[in-house]
């Protein structure tokens, strides 16, 4: 009989074992390397924990992702969603032509230049007579923004908040650190338990937020008072006409008449309503004065060890 005239029925059971062998190992490897791929593709990139990483002994390191925030800022890790927030509060950039700013004018021409933008450092003049608009324009030209109620309060949580007393290293609520608006970073003990300065005193801070004919977040604001209730977002829900001792006598200010704007935290002459729990909600977003400034809020960007 001629070769090419065999039948399956004469081909040796060792030959056909081989070849279910053979096949069978060529589809289980295919499926492992597109195992490999697809888990590859999921980790971006990062090999040291797929499965060919961990086969190979592809070592971790440059695989662990940590947040960071831009330089003049300070991660805030306790919040829920974490963000980083300005260190000090906002002045005006070393590229701008009023670095004290002390008039609304002086402010619209530091504004009307593209190239003047706001900045976080230490021993500046605090950037004074913005309305909202404008700081939160200001923050976007460096890729910031205006920080939450929330985020703001998460933030202040743990800056000294006493009652009279007030020295030179504290917050600046008593013209106790300069006869007005002092430089940024100067109270030494006004300094939260993350790490930022001057959440109380010193300046009124814009937040992102409105109270809408006396409503904020769907609920109504209380009047005008010292702060007996406030929620997670550090906003009054209950205020009275004398002071709470569990709120350090941080006081709350509203106009259900109007659309307001949100500052936080209290000025220079604010003595003891100053505080973490202080809401100033009773002028108009348009609003400007020489005791009224930002800080920018942020998201962290990854990076990898």
């Amino acid at each position: 009989m001629l070769p090419e005239e065999r039948t399956m029925g004469t081909v040796p059971p060792i030959l056909v074992m081989r070849v279910l062998f053979r096949t069978t190992a060529i589809i289980s490897m295919t499926i492992f390397l597109t195992t490999i791929t697809v888990n590859a593709v999921d980790m971006n990139g990062d090999w040291s924990h797929t499965m060919l990483g961990m086969i190979l002994g592809i070592a971790g390191s440059g695989s662990e992702q940590v947040r960071q925030c831009p330089v003049g800022m300070t991660y805030i890790s306790h919040a829920l969603e974490p963000f980083c927030i300005d260190t000090f509060e906002a002045s005006p950039g070393v590229t701008c032509h009023y670095q004290n700013v002390t008039t609304e004018s002086d402010a619209l021409l530091n504004i009307a230049e593209r190239a003047c933008v706001p900045a976080s450092r230490q021993g500046a003049y605090p950037w004074r007579h913005v309305s909202q608009h404008d700081a939160r324009q200001l923050c976007s030209r460096v890729g910031k923004r205006l920080p939450t109620a929330g985020e703001w309060y998460m933030a202040a949580l743990g800056t000294s908040d006493p009652d009279g007393a007030y020295g030179l290293d504290g917050c600046n609520v008593a013209r106790n650190r300069a006869d007005g608006v002092a430089p940024t970073g100067g109270g030494m003990r006004c300094v939260s338990d993350s790490g930022v300065y001057d959440m109380i005193g010193n300046m009124w801070e814009w937040v992102d937020e409105e109270v809408v004919h006396g409503h904020w977040n769907g609920r109504a604001m209380p009047q005008t008072g010292y702060v007996h209730g406030a929620d997670k977002y550090g906003m009054a829900y209950e205020t009275s006409g004398g002071r709470s001792q569990t709120f350090s006598g941080d006081r709350f200010w509203s106009n259900g008449a109007i659309l307001a704007g949100v500052m936080r935290g209290g000025y220079y002459d604010s003595t003891q309503g100053a505080g973490v729990f202080s809401v100033y909600a009773a002028s108009p977003p348009e609003f400007v004065g020489g005791a009224v400034g930002f800080r920018c809020a942020a998201a962290p960007y990854q990076t990898k060890l």
